[in-house]
């Protein structure tokens, strides 16, 4: 976009044509008749004062300054929003249809402080808007309608419509609301104390939102939503603070019933703190850096969240998501359908996908976890977790598809196990350290299918490892050791062993007591490096080499 021309032209100061800076005076028709006879590149200047107006025209390439304070005449009507009725009868700045105007100005609006409809390459730089913070049903600081080239920057957009007080109900008010415009620029600007959302960008696409404050708005910091145009695209979110809103610090939320909508967005740098909340209250939103629903192709890199009351990343019905060196102190959380899902080179405090959740790929590396869900039902083709550490690790398995486990660090001190395989089409579990201090670190069921354990170290109070009968399990070259203290201070136990083998492993148990049991009847190939205790193979049809 290229930036509305001021610097040259004629400087037109409104007090040589009548207007009065007074506080009571209606300015309207005299500020009118600056803007009207001035030539495209002019400038029409307010200076120090209080000028009220009912509603100026902007017009092509005259530009708009002020000093002074530019608000609204009593004399100005009002209006309540509705979605029905989305502008009011008297905004203070209203452009149709225009092109090429910057503005500079401090504005005081009980309406809308700008409007602008059809209109083209227009810059707000270095203003003030505020609202009427007593309105309950406010309109917009920023309205912008089919607009194509709206810079915002360095700009103070405040106070339009009451704050929110109820937990479960919000009034309108937004910041910036844009709608089925194009090429939009807000940057290094601060938007705060609105009604509902600081930012709103509905059926647009190429839109940019850089280095802004964005804070105690009545619902989320910035909010995309979808139209049926399709053409919603490319977005970068970069750089800002979205700090105490009561809602999401981002949501893209897409409820159109077509597959997962390629949105070339990017996410990145964002500070996001303390939102979900009113008085200290928990709302039903508050995501850190990401709400996105039915969308893909997006990119989540080098974001903070701290103390947001919902995860950090919420994700429903998606496509393709890579997220990386992300940091935060709550969880990801995965609902329904999922394309693919990269995490690299990130903190989370858990990673929880819900019932009944379905995902083509998810890739877990070089990150920090507490913990990680799978609930009943799951289905993930291909479900990958590398050189990652879980400092709370309670992996429940029980899904459809296969899983790898390699090179990770594995640790928990509750009574849950590190690693329940309840349900699998296919596991590979190989080059990890897994420590359970106070039960077994590795339980496998009878229905998980096709399970490899190879070169893992693996350490608990016993059993380390509780098979239950799965079939074909492979457990090869493992060091396997007993934590004292345990009230079975077994290496190995499995209950009717299903065509077991065991090749190569160390286990470390204590001289003279059992270590190694099978229970009941089986059959078993064990082929081991070095056990230390007792061994005790029951029934089972044991081939020993």
């Amino acid at each position: 976009m290229q930036p509305a021309d001021y610097s040259g032209g004629v400087r037109l100061n409104v007090t040589d044509f009548g207007a009065i800076g007074d506080s009571t005076s209606d300015n309207t028709a005299p500020i009118q008749q600056v803007l009207d006879k001035a030539s495209p590149g002019d400038t029409v200047f307010i200076p120090e004062g209080n000028f009220l107006v009912r509603t100026l025209q902007l017009r092509s390439g005259v530009h708009l300054i002020s000093r002074g304070i530019l608000a609204h005449h009593a004399d100005a009507k009002s209006g309540e929003y509705s979605i029905e009725k989305q502008n009011s009868p008297n905004p203070l700045l209203k452009g149709e249809g225009v092109a090429d105007i910057y503005i500079s100005i401090r504005a005081k609006s009980k309406n809308e402080g700008i409007h602008l409809t059809k209109c083209q390459n227009i810059r707000i730089v270095n203003s003030d808007l505020e609202g009427d913070s007593t309105k309950f049903r406010a309109y917009p600081g920023i309205l912008a309608f089919q607009v194509s080239g709206l810079d915002v920057s360095s700009t103070r957009i405040h106070h339009f419509g009451s704050g929110r007080t109820e937990t479960h109900s919000y009034q309108p008010g937004t910041g910036i609301r844009v709608l089925s415009s194009n090429t939009i620029s807000i940057r290094d600007s601060e938007i705060f104390h609105n009604g509902e959302n600081g930012i709103f960008i509905h059926g647009s696409r190429k839109a940019e939102v850089l280095n802004n404050t964005i804070h105690h708005n009545g619902m989320s910091a910035i909010q995309v939503a979808f139209g049926n145009s399709g053409k919603e695209n490319d977005y970068n979110f970069s750089g800002n603070i979205l700090d105490q809103n009561a809602a999401d610090g981002i949501d893209i939320n897409n409820r159109s019933p077509e597959n997962a909508k390629e949105i070339n967005t990017t996410i990145a740098y964002n500070l996001s703190c303390d939102n979900g909340f009113v008085n200290g209250k928990s709302t039903p939103d508050g995501s850190g850096f990401g709400t996105l629903i039915n969308v893909s192709d997006i990119v989540i890199y080098r974001n903070q969240a701290i103390g947001n009351n919902r995860p950090a990343l919420y994700i429903e019905d998606c496509g393709t998501l890579l997220t990386k060196e992300n940091q935060a102190d709550n969880q990801v959380e995965i609902v329904l359908n999922l394309g693919e899902l990269r995490i690299e080179s990130s903190q989370y405090s858990s990673i929880n996908l819900m019932a009944n959740a379905k995902a083509k790929r998810i890739l877990v590396r070089d990150s920090k976890i507490g913990s990680l869900s799978l609930p009943n039902q799951i289905e993930v083709e291909q479900f990958e977790v590398l050189s990652s550490s879980f400092s709370h690790a309670r992996f429940n398995i029980n899904m459809k598809g296969n899983l790898i486990l390699r090179d990770n660090d594995l640790k928990n001190t509750s009574d849950s196990n590190v690693l329940l395989l309840a349900n699998v089409d296919s596991a590979v579990i190989e080059d990890n350290r897994i420590e359970s201090l106070k039960t077994t670190a590795v339980a496998i069921r009878k229905p998980a299918k096709n399970v490899r354990l190879s070169r893992n170290l693996i350490r608990s109070s016993g059993p380390v490892i509780f098979d239950e009968g799965s079939p074909n399990l492979l457990i090869q070259d493992n060091t396997i050791e007993v934590i004292p203290g345990g009230e079975e201070n077994l290496t190995l136990k499995s209950n009717f062993p299903d065509r077991l083998r065991l090749e190569g492993n160390e286990h470390l148990g204590a001289d003279g007591k059992p270590t190694l049991v099978f229970v009941g009847k089986g059959t078993a190939t064990v082929q081991e490096k070095r056990i230390i205790g007792t061994t005790d193979f029951a029934e089972v049809n044991v081939i020993e080499n």
